[in-house]
């Protein structure tokens, strides 16, 4: 077996149980590994999985790369980050997923994209986050030079789905803070957080009442990237370099408008018709991300007034400011309440 075969076979060694399963793999999984590692030579323009360095040196890429450079330190080619952008080299796509922006379901959209076993009822869907884990290719994957041509070039879509902070951050309380029972406890409720004891005892107790106003007053000293500002999650030079933007909000919609425009190198079929218009929901007949828009639809305003106040959502504008800067976003900017209710913000305890 070859060199790149090798590599590539590592990728799924993680739902392997023992020595002799690897062993056996001259059956039914060493025929789905190379008809998959052909359908990543489609996309290549020599025989080598990743590219050597020097496969993209004409003229143009050149003074491509002199403006807009990927660098080994940038956040989005950090190794074994679980945010890093994937990529589906068979419908030329880079996809940046956002933690608490239906990110599981666009990993399991791309494992049938890459011709991927059924995730495995017995795994924990957490696992399908884990790069060492989940057999999916990242961005870092690839050569710097491949990567960088791929983040740049015309003939790539670079896609992203955001999602409207107030809501973002109330879904991040809900979920890691209320529903998980130890996320929150993990993350930020260790001893080296506090200077007292009392301090200490106190997350625990403010965890166990789900107060929202003590989530938000802590994210500021433990950052996660299930509520840190999305802007943080990708370096700023290249969010301008994204083709597609959609929302959590219409999520339904805009992935089907992305996966329309994406089509396969090889048959110039779409995405969408592939893989999106059925094969999803528990029957197996609906398009992806319909059963799950109405599951998502968080940020309507009378949700929010259950949780937040006029005093936590200016904390939210101030702290999230970013995210309302950021042009690519362009979020709508919308108030909770009315104007008479809202106090002078250095009247309100949080800050």
């Amino acid at each position: 077996m070859s060199q790149m075969d090798t590599m590539l076979i590592s990728k799924y060694i993680p739902f392997m149980e023992s020595q002799e399963q690897v062993d056996e793999m001259d059956a039914y999984d060493e025929i789905l590994i190379k008809n998959h590692i052909q359908e990543v030579l489609a996309t290549n323009t020599k025989d080598t999985y990743p590219p050597e360095d020097d496969e993209f040196d004409d003229d143009d890429d050149i003074q491509q790369e002199e403006e807009l450079k990927l660098l080994p330190s940038d956040i989005i080619y950090e190794t074994n980050r679980w945010g890093d952008p994937l990529v589906i080299p068979s419908y030329k796509l880079i996809f940046f997923t956002l933690p608490k922006v239906a990110c599981t379901e666009w990993k399991l959209l791309f494992r049938k994209m890459l011709h991927l076993p059924t995730w495995p009822e017995n795994v924990p869907l957490q696992k399908l986050h884990d790069p060492s884990y989940n057999q999916l290719y990242y961005i870092n994957n690839f050569t710097r030079s491949h990567a960088q041509e791929m983040l740049t070039s015309s003939d790539w879509t670079r896609a992203v789905i955001v999602r409207e902070p107030k809501e973002r951050v109330l879904s991040a309380f809900l979920n890691k803070f209320v529903e998980e029972p130890q996320f929150f406890l993990n993350k930020c409720c260790q001893a080296h957080f506090f200077t007292t004891e009392a301090e200490h005892v106190q997350c625990r107790e403010k965890k166990t009442q789900g107060d929202f106003e003590y989530f938000l007053t802590r994210t500021l000293d433990c950052p996660n990237p299930h509520w840190t500002p999305q802007t943080e999650a990708i370096d700023a030079k290249w969010w301008n370099q994204m083709d597609f933007v959609g929302y959590m909000h219409s999520v339904a919609h805009d992935a089907e408008t992305l996966l329309k425009q994406i089509q396969n190198v090889e048959n110039h079929t779409s995405a969408w018709d592939d893989y999106g218009r059925t094969g999803w929901g528990s029957e197996g007949n609906t398009a992806f991300m319909v059963r799950d828009t109405a599951h998502h639809a968080t940020n309507a305003h009378d949700k929010l007034r259950k949780y937040y106040t006029p005093c936590l959502e200016m904390f939210v504008e101030k702290h999230w400011a970013v995210e309302w800067e950021q042009h690519v976003f362009h979020f709508d900017k919308f108030r909770l309440f009315d104007d008479d209710e809202y106090p002078d913000y250095s009247e309100c305890e949080l800050q």
